[in-house]
């Protein structure tokens, strides 16, 4: 409405009128729209304090609609698009993140994005300047034009053994270099920490002898690879998509990656060929599996494997699935030895079944009876030992060879376990056996206990001998006694973990752990009496799992994450 109508309307006094203008409004209406958007009444009789907060709510508003236009203008110049990028921005630059800025520091603000956009041009050219001299690099290194003196880096000396020393072809290694040319660009794969982490820092456990092991089947590649782009930024998963990308035409389960990162022995190249076979979609069943493969079995392998598995474990999970047994049972079969051998398949099965057919046995159990059976028929041929009069060391046979499942119930073998867990624990030679340290170090950690208000430290000590290991096993309920000779010879450390509290003067056994020594890899945690160290009831359990983590970081240890294979039973 023109301002005239302002002057002609009676229910307005000249006050108001003079307010309405004040506040570049034109109607009754506009004004009354105003008032109840900003919190105040609509009557058109107003006291001059109360025109004077109004008007005072209306200065405000403008200068913050000023302010706010000022402020996109300013984040815009500095080539960001909402508030929260530029707070973001601010933080990382050094600057603080209030909005509400004066003319000087908006003006600081701009000269310092400047300064950083010409350090990010630098910072460019000179990343394209080093991937073009590592790409003249590798092609050197390739070309066997470079040798040792020349590298300093770990993965720049890896590559060139691979090239001089892996079981490539020519054209194999034409592949090779064409591989790295393009996921040195491309992808996240250009450094040697392990992959898998149930295999360890092994020298093939890595993303660049995975290329290699690729470049190895080049012949049977069915496209190229510079068609390849990654669409993930991590590094497991752009390695699985470029496998496929090269070698499969059909779904390939994840857990199949895993075989190109254990070598190039022909162990490791049975593994790729089940890669390939299923890729190319042929039947997991008609690979040289070391499983006898029903269709349902084949089908759980393909279609449901939980991630986290290598091949060989997710193979003995699809076979217990396959049988009928349930997630439950057959992650207990895979923590087991049964998850990574495969020896005396026939045998195994009827174990296998014996455990399917009794679904009421606590899973808890599967590991122990898995490892008291093979103890029975096999282990002893190598790892009990006897002395002769003269000191010699003699080799007895295993107690049962011919052992068998028939006639077998859950009470009976339980009886026959616990009896040789107590065997175990009992039998000592006259004389403890003592071995060297693992060569990883201890850890020690001291906190307070909240619930019984008392300072305490925690230890976790290797075992050394044979009566501290047989007292671990006492104290704790399990067959750690078992690991006597894989101790003495090297293979495997039994680490004990226990708690000291400064006021009682109490020491309390709280974890027992298994380490691969030449992994560096923690096979299995366990509690009294085989307990996990997640068990709802495990209290203290759980908290020594956190300590646990805490020497796992220290010494470089590997500790699986998405599935626990750290949980195996003792």
């Amino acid at each position: 409405m023109p301002e005239t109508h302002l002057e002609a309307d009676p229910r307005l006094s000249a006050p108001m009128r003079r307010h309405l203008r004040t506040l570049h409004l034109d109607t009754v209406e506009a004004y009354r729209t105003w008032c109840r958007e900003n919190g105040f009444n609509a009557r058109l009789n107003k006291t001059l304090p109360q025109r004077r907060r109004e008007l005072a709510s209306s200065q405000k508003t403008t200068k913050q609609h000023r302010i706010d236009a000022e402020l996109e203008a300013h984040i815009t110049a500095l080539g960001l698009g909402t508030v929260a990028e530029y707070q973001a921005w601010c933080r990382a630059h050094g600057a603080g993140d209030g909005l509400q800025k004066s003319k000087a520091q908006r003006r600081q603000e701009i000269q310092l994005g400047r300064q950083a956009r010409s350090r990010e041009k630098a910072d460019r050219s000179s990343a394209s300047q080093h991937r073009r001299r590592r790409k003249d690099l590798l092609k050197r290194i390739a070309a066997g034009e470079v040798d040792d003196r020349e590298l300093t880096s770990p993965l720049l000396l890896r590559v060139r053994h691979l090239f001089q020393n892996a079981p490539l072809d020519p054209k194999a290694r034409s592949a090779f270099l064409t591989l790295l040319l393009h996921v040195e660009r491309q992808a996240r794969l250009f450094h040697l920490k392990p992959v898998v982490p149930q295999y360890g820092p092994q020298p093939a456990n890595n993303f660049v002898d995975g290329l290699a092991s690729l470049a190895a089947w080049h012949g049977r590649w069915v496209r190229e690879v510079e068609s390849w782009k990654p669409d993930s930024h991590n590094g497991r998963r752009q390695f699985g998509a470029l496998a496929r990308h090269l070698l499969a035409e059909y779904d390939v389960p994840a857990c199949m990656d895993t075989a190109f990162f254990s070598g190039m022995d022909s162990e490791a190249k049975t593994r790729q060929e089940w890669f390939v076979h299923v890729g190319t979609g042929q039947n997991i069943r008609k690979a040289a599996i070391p499983l006898r493969f029903t269709k349902r079995m084949a089908h759980a392998f393909i279609v449901s494997t939980p991630s986290g598995y290598t091949v060989e474990a997710a193979l003995r999970w699809a076979q217990v699935i396959g049988m009928g047994g349930d997630d439950l049972l057959a992650e207990a079969v895979c923590d087991s030895m049964l998850g990574e051998r495969f020896e005396e398949g026939p045998f195994w099965e009827t174990v296998l079944h014996f455990f399917v057919n009794h679904p009421m046995l606590d899973v808890a159990h599967v590991g122990p009876i898995v490892d008291y059976i093979y103890h029975r028929r096999t282990v002893a041929r190598a790892a009990q030992e006897q002395r002769d009069p003269d000191g010699s060391v003699r080799l007895i046979d295993p107690p049962e060879p011919d052992f068998t499942m028939k006639g077998r119930t859950p009470e009976s073998i339980l009886r026959r376990v616990d009896a040789w867990h107590r065997g175990l624990n009992r039998s000592q030679p006259r004389k403890p056996r003592q071995w060297a340290s693992c060569g990883v170090d201890g850890y020690t950690w001291v906190d307070e206990d909240e619930r019984a208000g008392e300072i305490r430290t925690w230890r976790i000590e290797e075992i050394r001998n044979s009566r501290d290991l047989a007292y671990e096993g006492k104290h704790m309920k399990h067959c750690v006694a078992s690991y006597l000779t894989s101790c003495a010879n090297g293979t495997r450390s039994i680490w004990s973990m226990k708690v000291d509290y400064l006021g009682s003067g109490a020491t309390r056994n709280v974890l027992t752990i298994e380490l691969l020594n030449n992994r560096k890899y923690i096979r299995q945690v366990r509690g009294r009496s085989n307990s996990r160290p997640t068990d709802a009831h495990s209290g203290r359990a759980q908290e020594g799992w956190n300590v646990l983590t805490m020497w796992a970081d220290q010494e470089g240890l590997t500790l699986p994450g998405a599935r626990s294979r750290a949980m195996r039973r003792i």
